[in-house]
């Protein structure tokens, strides 16, 4: 049994295709064939089911693959040693971003982080809290950027704090302007799974879903959809200032500021105990916070909202 052989059958078991796991392993899909079964001769197990389309692990292989996952976690974390007595930023870095940052902070500081280190290829995906901190513990992702805390066991490291604000294109009932203050009965909520809906189901103490007061429901990650859907249907959502930043400055007419004292959300790094390339988060520490307000920065007098 080799770690090579572990690595082949759990990008088996991600990609589902000898063909997509060769691929990424940078092999040809004869000798990840070969190692594969060779493994399974050697346990006197069928890991995968060849014939199903696509590609499964075996009832018997799952633990095996589980513990496949642990072995290379471990073996990735003996190598990063190395890497995390370095000063060097260069190599290769997994980060995954939530849908409610990532459009409107990546774009801040992404070409003068690349820039400045030439040397690091850079792998993001944009996806939920809950898809970050399970990528975190397989392995599968560096770090993560997302709203904290978390209150688990991995590490923290807060960058800013952004106000959050009312959307609204709901009238007062006389007609007279648009209505600032919050009506949940008109309120538009990202899906849950959200950590933003989470948050705006804390403030205004409402059950989970996407949309209250209707009938209708509308299964969304996309800010500019929400927003839209308000906007469309006379309604009101939550956002968050970066987002605000981007809006088109007639849409910026409807957004007001939410009660005393104003609602905020704590953006953080956040990365696995073991992760050990302490070079690497402070390099991308620093370059997110030279791309960010200085009064966004302190967490002092801030109604930081759970999520």
């Amino acid at each position: 049994m080799t770690i090579t052989q572990l690595e082949y059958i759990v990008a088996l078991a991600d990609l589902q295709s000898f063909s997509k796991a060769a691929d990424y392993c940078c092999v040809s899909q004869p000798s990840l064939s070969m190692q594969v079964q060779k493994l399974e001769d050697e346990l006197n197990l069928t890991l995968f089911n060849r014939k199903a389309k696509p590609l499964v692990p075996t009832l018997e292989a799952r633990e095996v693959i589980a513990k496949a996952r642990a072995i290379l976690n471990e073996s990735n974390s003996i190598l990063s040693l190395s890497k995390g007595w370095s000063n060097q930023v260069n190599g290769f870095v997994s980060i995954g971003v939530i849908p409610t940052i990532a459009p409107y902070l990546m774009p801040k500081f992404l070409a003068d982080f690349q820039l400045k280190y030439p040397d690091l290829t850079i792998r993001i995906a944009e996806t939920t809290t809950a898809n970050i901190k399970k990528g975190i513990q397989e392995g599968k992702i560096d770090i993560g950027i997302l709203v904290t805390p978390l209150n688990d066991s991995l590490v923290e490291i807060p960058l800013y704090y952004e106000e959050l604000f009312l959307y609204s294109n709901v009238w007062e009932e006389d007609g007279s302007k648009l209505k600032s203050t919050l009506d949940p009965s008109k309120l538009w909520l990202l899906e849950e799974g959200h950590c933003l809906s989470s948050q705006v189901n804390s403030i205004c103490n409402l059950p989970s879903g996407p949309l209250v007061g209707t009938k209708m429901t509308y299964q969304t990650g996309s800010m500019e959809t929400i927003v839209r859907l308000a906007d469309q249907g006379f309604g009101q959502t939550i956002i968050p200032q970066m987002f605000v930043d981007y809006l088109d400055p007639k849409l910026k007419e409807k957004v007001y500021t939410l009660p005393e004292p104003k609602p905020v959300r704590e953006v953080a790094l956040v990365h696995a105990p073991s992760y050990s390339r302490k070079a690497m988060v402070k390099a991308l520490e620093l370059e997110i916070l030279a791309h960010i307000p200085d009064s966004w920065k302190h967490s002092q007098e801030r109604n930081i909202i759970p999520i």
